[in-house]
């Protein structure tokens, strides 16, 4: 009786024979092109962005879902033990359902595709697919009808809930009310794109699979389903949780904050159904090891084991903080391949493996071809999966950063190898588990082994009573009351996920988005056609500051479809108008690597030129035209934008009373010592912090600044470029990216920081003296007269000439190379900013009488002037050779009666230029 259905179950299982090797030799197309770009690009057909769609519909619509309705075919009879009703409608319904894949995927490599991940199938197709659906919903709830079992297992609560909700998941998820786009505008439709994006895995391969998991492992291992309540629990939360998961896809787009917070909430509380599924599955399998033995129950248990891990994988990425850490890299594709290829195909394959000799009435041909495939699909998967979720975790650590996506490309092409490798052996796992399938289904293809399933277990005795409320739930839960119950917890949160955001979509467009003209729609057309929105994101996020300023939902009113995106293997273009020469983008799309020598990216030769200009000309007005100079600036991000420092009313009040001519100070004394201390504190920490790469003169060239790839700033121009304080005191806090500038938020306090920044003003303005010279004179004679300083060297030549080297290295941006203060940096020479004017040692020789002045000079630096105290960064056997060394500047007679004769060494005492 209950194989009267077996031949569609034959045709749906059929096809899975063919589309797995089929689907999977794209897969592993697709990631030769990570390492090879050029591989196939001749061609529209063949491109990357055609072949990706192509990929993911042909395996979820060809093998895993053809797989799993073959599956529901076969269940549903025994579980509610009658005949499969209209078993030639659901024969045809294979045809049907294969053929209208076949053509929307052709369609898709032709350029028919929608533009929406995982919804690119065109709108007549999916209008097929929603009336196989239908077709299929007739003959679930038929065969349910017409039950001579009264009691409902859990698996026919999931087959007959799935065939009503899934159709309507597709036909809101796809817009199928608009025939011409399948598609809203902007973020709004990105909302219903992945409404659909995620409840194709949870509310239709999960509920597919789920009741199949439950139907064969208890067989298989010969024992009850452990808990009649775990799967009620279960059955209701898959329905109401699972439903609003899918915007946490879109965390960081700009959607509204609820709905993100609600995909964020749902997320982590998909953890109760899938919990509750795998407690009741493993309670079910305790102790359990015979059947292990058979080949097919790994695959099934290897799916099942899989769909846990990939599950709760996806509950952590939905947190926030690892959303924003962990989208859109190579991380969240290896996600979805593990649950698509590992949950599902590998439940798929395992199942489809144990069902043809059934239905067929034959045994699987070659056992040992079996055994074979597990091992090469299993090794093979682990193999291409862990390549891409390291290539993920490199990129984003990258990212995080802000190391943008380009520079982080040379540092992939291992991992994408690794990748290679995995879903190379996986395509040879499809093929061998093909041509075993197609063996076994031939007439004389029957294999001289048995598949083993495992000796029958002896069933476990037990004293205690029965659940009352499992006796009386399997009694009278009714299909209606189960089947009301689980569409209307689905319809609240479909309602809450789509119906809300549209009901208060953006009505109006942003200045940055932009009104396309014939042109340009045409270019967005091909932008669609040609797949570029699987590798190009279109927003950009909060710590996206260094490409742009964050989105705003109105930046895509215009855009039918939404081009968001989901992973960055290019760049984020959302706001690329104007970033580039247009001529340079029209390069790029013929020749990427001519442009960017480490782009994956694939040529465009194939278009015609008119389809290249215009989508050149679509590419420019992403985000605005936007020509403005101040514009290439990064924007600080939020806590630093409006920052102010908070010692400028200070500056100006000093700035105000200041004559920089004469270095003359007439204001307030206790201004004038408050900004010398805010000063000086800001220099010290710039000598002990900054001055080795930005170098004493903050010109970039610091002793260090030979050992990094990116130059150190040089402060005086990049301050001039500086639109706010804001800007600056970020650039302290945060760093740079991809360079050695630290974050010294981690190590400094904010008003040491606003000091520094202070400090650094000074070389754009020039310092305000507001300590006068003669204090600083006064000082150094002081100390030579109370210490009595004499030179701690011989004054050798090699002092001499390490002496020299120090000078030359930190003193003579300022002082010039023969110490007439007219160094590079020296605000009396052209492009020179460091004022007041540098010393001139020459005059140094002359006014000093004692050694001690120098000492103190050097030692202690100059109050609010440029000059540091060296003390902070050099030794003393340093400081002492490069006073050496000063003093040589020194007129020949001053140095003679003065200097040489404090040293002990005849170089020193003859020393003479």
């Amino acid at each position: 009786m209950h194989d009267k259905g077996d031949t569609a179950v034959r045709t749906w299982l059929a096809t899975t024979l063919a589309w797995f090797p089929l689907f999977t030799t794209i897969g592993f197309l697709l990631a030769i092109k990570f390492l090879s770009p050029t591989f196939l690009t001749d061609t529209a057909w063949l491109t990357f962005g055609r072949l990706r769609p192509a990929h993911v519909n042909g395996v979820a619509f060809g093998l895993l879902s053809s797989g799993l309705i073959g599956v529901m075919l076969y269940v549903l009879p025994r579980v509610v033990d009658a005949p499969l009703r209209f078993p030639r409608l659901a024969t045809w319904t294979a045809v049907a359902w294969n053929v209208a894949v076949l053509t929307g995927i052709v369609m898709i490599l032709g350029g028919g595709s929608q533009g929406r991940e995982y919804a690119e199938l065109p709108w007549i197709i999916d209008v097929a697919v929603e009336l196989c659906l239908l077709a299929l919903a007739v003959v679930v709830f038929s065969t349910i009808r017409h039950r001579r079992e009264k009691k409902l297992y859990v698996s026919a609560w999931y087959y007959s809930a799935t065939m009503l909700w899934f159709p309507v998941v597709y036909f809101v998820g796809n817009v199928m009310w608009h025939p011409a786009t399948g598609a809203l505008n902007g973020t709004i439709d990105g909302i219903f794109n992945w409404y659909y994006g995620h409840n194709i895995l949870g509310l239709w391969f999960t509920t597919l699979a789920v009741p199949a998991w439950y139907f064969f492992i208890p067989k298989i291992v010969k024992r009850p389903l452990y808990s009649h309540m775990l799967s009620l629990i279960g059955f209701f939360s898959i329905a109401f949780f699972y439903t609003g998961v899918g915007e946490h896809h879109l965390l960081q787009a700009p959607i509204p904050a609820w709905l993100r917070t609600e995909a964020v909430i749902m997320s982590a509380l998909m953890a109760v159904p899938v919990l509750t599924f795998a407690v009741n599955i493993l309670l079910t399998t305790r102790g359990v090891r015979m059947p292990y033995k058979d080949t097919t129950f790994r695959f099934i248990m290897a799916g099942f084991f899989m769909y846990i891990g990939v599950s709760l994988q996806g509950s952590f990425q939905a947190l926030r903080t690892t959303n924003a850490y962990l989208h859109f890299s190579q991380y969240p594709v290896a996600h979805a391949h593990l649950a698509l290829t590992g949950a599902m195909g590998f439940t798929v394959v395992g199942l489809a493996l144990r069902l043809v000799p059934l239905v067929c009435k034959r045994e699987l041909w070659n056992r040992k071809l079996l055994d074979i495939t597990w091992w090469v699909a299993i090794t093979g998967f682990i193999t291409f999966f862990t390549g891409m979720t390291l290539a993920g975790l490199v990129a984003n650590a990258a990212w995080w950063n802000q190391i943008q996506v380009v520079p982080t490309l040379p540092l992939l092409p291992v991992h994408f190898f690794i990748r290679a490798v995995g879903g190379g052996m996986v395509v040879t796992a499809a093929y061998l588990f093909g041509f075993n399938l197609f063996m076994t289904m031939l007439p004389f293809g029957a294999a001289a082994h048995p598949i083993a399933t495992g000796e029958p277990l002896e069933a476990k005795r037990t004293d205690r009573k029965a659940s009352a409320f499992q006796s009386r739930s399997q009694q009278e839960l009714s299909l209606p009351i189960i089947l009301v119950g689980g569409i209307s917890l689905f319809s609240l949160m479909t309602f809450m996920v789509v119906g809300m955001p549209y009901m208060f979509a953006p009505t109006e467009a942003s200045p940055r988005a932009v009104k396309l003209n014939a042109l340009e729609q045409k270019g967005m057309d091909e932008y669609r056609r040609n797949g570029c929105f699987y590798c190009h994101s279109q927003f950009v996020r909060t710590q996206d500051w260094a490409v742009g300023t964050p989105s705003e939902a109105g930046d895509f009113f215009y855009s039918v479809p939404n081009f968001l995106g989901t992973e960055r293997t290019g760049p984020t273009i959302g706001q690329i108008g104007g970033k580039r020469p247009t001529m340079w983008i029209r390069d790029h799309y013929l020749d990427p690597r001519k442009v960017s020598p480490t782009s994956v990216m694939p040529n465009f030769k194939f278009l015609a030129d008119t389809n290249l200009t215009a989508l050149s000309a679509y590419i420019e007005t992403l985000g605005g035209k936007d020509l403005e100079p101040r514009a290439f600036q990064p924007i600080p991000p939020e806590q630093y934008a409006s920052a102010e420092n908070p010692y400028n009313p200070l500056m100006k009040t000093v700035a105000a009373s200041y004559e920089a001519s004469s270095q003359t100070y007439s204001g307030s004394a206790s201004d004038g010592k408050a900004y010398a201390e805010v000063f000086e504190a800001g220099k010290i920490a710039y000598i002990e912090r900054c001055l080795s790469c930005h170098g004493c003169s903050g010109n970039g060239q610091g002793p260090y600044a030979r050992t990094v790839v990116t130059r150190p700033a040089n402060l005086n121009e990049r301050l001039k470029n500086y639109p706010s304080d804001g800007m600056h005191f970020w650039r302290i806090s945060e760093g740079v990216p991809g360079t050695a500038m630290p974050p010294w938020r981690m190590s400094m306090t904010e008003d040491l920081r606003w000091r520094i920044a202070t400090y650094e003003d000074s070389m754009v303005s020039g310092a305000i003296r507001t300590v006068e010279g003669g204090v600083s004179d006064d000082a150094a004679i002081a100390y030579a007269n109370r210490t009595n300083a004499k030179p701690s060297i011989a004054g050798t030549k090699s002092e001499w000439d390490a002496g020299k080297k120090i000078y030359d290295l930190y003193c003579a941006q300022c002082h010039g190379e023969k110490g007439d203060g007219q160094g590079p940096a020296a605000g009396v020479v052209p492009g020179g900013y460091i004022l007041p004017k540098p010393a001139v040692f020459s005059e140094t020789g002359h006014d000093f009488k004692l050694f001690g002045q120098y000492q103190w000079k050097l030692e202690e630096g100059v109050p609010t002037t440029n000059m540091p105290p060296w003390k902070y960064a050099l030794s003393k056997p340093e400081l002492a050779n490069t006073l050496f060394y000063i003093q040589t500047f020194a007129e020949q007679p001053d140095y003679a009666a003065k200097w040489g004769p404090l040293y002990r060494d005849p170089y020193a005492r003859n020393f003479g230029r």
